[in-house]
């Protein structure tokens, strides 16, 4: 089986991702095969983004200034990125449930990757923006307009049928990890029980 993990910013994706690990699930980190495909392509990305590169290396800080500054910067990136993490993910994927795990894709615009389709059903993070605005300051120092805009961009990251075409399970984190934990627990238990 495999479940798409996904959410908007701050919403505690990466905390029921931990929680799916411990319980013995295969966990794929999108975020980190983003930044393997930037070193993969570092060549077409230093062709794209020039001033990104320096000393053969992606500057990760300036290319993020770069491709939310210039108009289209995010669609190259991702044109680039996006097909690398879509044929990774597969072979992960493949190679996981060979050995019998069950697997699970974090990743924020799932959607946007092109993996739901490899998904047998998805698991949506949510929470307020009131209190994922207030993590967000005290994880990334981040202010409440800059968390706002921030959000704008993630418009495609909902909690719909339409979005995925899949079954949704959704796991609301607005309270206290032991609630958090609870709801994961028990998605667990009725994966196992379903065999």
């Amino acid at each position: 089986m495999v479940i798409g993990l996904t959410g908007r910013s701050c919403a505690g994706k990466d905390e029921v991702a931990s929680i799916f690990r411990e319980k013995g699930f295969f966990v794929i980190d999108e975020d980190g095969l983003g930044h393997e495909a930037l070193d993969a392509n570092i060549g077409r990305i230093g062709e794209a983004f020039p001033d990104a590169v320096k000393d053969g290396k992606v500057d990760r800080k300036v290319l993020g200034r770069i491709v939310f500054s210039s108009p289209g910067g995010l669609e190259k990136l991702e044109s680039i990125s996006h097909p690398w993490m879509r044929m990774e993910t597969g072979r992960l994927v493949r190679k996981a449930l060979s050995e019998g795990r069950v697997v699970v894709i974090n990743a924020a615009i799932l959607s946007r990757l092109g993996l739901v389709g490899l998904c047998d059903e998805v698991v949506f993070v949510d929470a307020p923006f009131e209190t994922r605005a207030r993590r967000a300051a005290l994880r990334d120092g981040v202010d409440e307009a800059v968390f706002a805009k921030r959000e704008e961009n993630q418009q495609d990251i909902c909690p719909d049928f339409e979005t995925f075409g899949k079954k949704i399970v959704k796991i609301i984190n607005d309270h206290e990890k032991k609630q958090l934990y609870r709801q994961v627990e028990d998605y667990c238990g009725s994966i196992i029980d379903r065999g």
